[in-house]
C-alpha cells in the first residue's frame, strides 16, 4: 500500500482564500456591531426607566410635603422663599453658578426625599460634582414664575391639590438642562406664545421624562426629528427660525404646552 508524507498530505489541505476571510471578518464585525447597538440601546432604556423611577419617588416626597402641610406644595423656585424645595443661595452655591449638595439639602423637600442621588438623572451627563441636580418642579405651582414673573393670572398659582382640575394631565416635575450653571428656579415655557423659555433634557435621546401632579410618570417619545448633535438641538430650543419642525412651533411644544395647567379657563381661553 501506498502511503504519502505528512508534507504531502499538509500541501494537499485546501486553505480559505483571501475573499472567504474578508467575509468571515465582515460578519464578524457585523455581529459585534449588531451586540454593542442592542447593549447601547438597552443600557440607554435601562437609564430612561430609572430616570422616571427617580421622579416617582421625588413624588411621593412631592405629596408627602403637602399632606403634612394642610395640602399646599412646596415652592419649585430655589432661591426666593424659605419654603422652596432646593435652596440655591450663599454659601449653598460654588464656583460659576453652580449648587452644592447643601442646596438640596437645605431645600424643603429633603426632610421626604431623603437621598441626594434621587435629584440627578442617570441620563445626564453634565459633571455630577458641579451639577448634583437634574429635575425641576413646574413653575405654576404655589406662588412660582407662572404668576410672578411671566404676568399671569393669580389662578395660574396653583398652591394646593384642590386647585388641579386635571392632575392626571398636569406636569409637576421634569427632566431639565438649564445652560446657566443649575436648574434655576422653576421649569415652564411661555404660556401665551410658542416659546421655550426653559429647556427639557435631551440626554435621553428620543425622550423627555416628565412627571405628573397625581404621580404618575411618562417618558415622551419626541415627535420631531431625531437628534443627535447638540448644535441642533440649542438651535431648536433658542433660535426656532432655523428649525420650525422640531420643537418651535411643533408636535413636541404643543404636546407639553397642553400640559401645563389643563383645565384653566385663565391659561387656555385666550388661545
Amino acid at each position: 500500500m501506498q502511503t504519502r508524507s505528512r508534507s504531502e498530505y499538509v500541501s494537499g489541505l485546501r486553505g480559505f482564500t483571501l475573499v472567504e476571510l474578508l467575509v468571515v471578518i465582515a460578519m464578524i464585525a457585523v455581529l459585534i456591531s449588531l451586540v454593542l447597538y442592542a447593549t447601547g440601546a438597552l443600557m440607554q432604556t435601562s437609564r430612561g426607566l430609572t430616570c422616571l423611577s427617580n421622579q416617582r419617588q421625588m413624588m411621593l416626597a412631592w405629596d408627602g410635603y403637602a399632606t403634612d402641610n394642610a395640602g399646599r406644595y412646596v415652592a419649585p423656585d430655589t432661591n426666593r422663599h424659605a419654603w422652596d424645595w432646593v435652596r440655591s443661595v450663599g454659601t449653598n452655591m460654588g464656583p460659576g453658578n453652580t449648587e452644592k449638595i447643601a442646596a438640596l439639602t437645605e431645600g424643603r423637600l429633603y426632610p421626604y426625599v431623603g437621598d441626594v442621588r434621587l435629584y440627578r438623572s442617570p441620563v445626564d451627563e453634565s459633571d455630577p460634582i458641579l451639577r448634583p441636580r437634574t429635575y425641576s418642579l413646574s413653575a405654576f405651582f404655589t406662588d412660582g414664575e407662572g404668576t410672578s414673573d411671566w404676568n399671569g393670572p393669580p389662578s395660574w398659582s396653583i398652591g394646593t391639590r384642590s386647585r388641579i382640575p386635571k392632575p392626571s394631565e398636569t406636569i409637576s416635575m421634569v427632566a431639565e438642562h438649564d445652560r446657566r450653571g443649575h436648574n434655576i428656579n422653576g421649569w415652564g415655557i411661555n404660556p401665551y406664545t410658542p416659546d421655550w423659555i426653559d429647556q427639557l433634557m435631551t440626554f435621553d435621546t428620543g425622550y423627555f421624562n416628565f412627571a405628573f401632579a397625581d404621580g404618575h410618570v411618562e417618558r415622551y417619545k419626541w415627535a420631531g426629528e431625531s437628534y443627535t448633535d447638540p448644535d441642533p438641538i440649542e438651535v431648536a430650543f433658542n433660535d426656532p427660525g432655523q428649525l420650525t419642525n422640531v420643537y418651535y412651533p411643533g408636535p413636541d411644544w404643543d404636546w407639553v404646552s397642553k400640559r401645563l395647567f389643563p383645565g384653566s379657563v385663565a391659561l387656555y381661553g385666550d388661545w
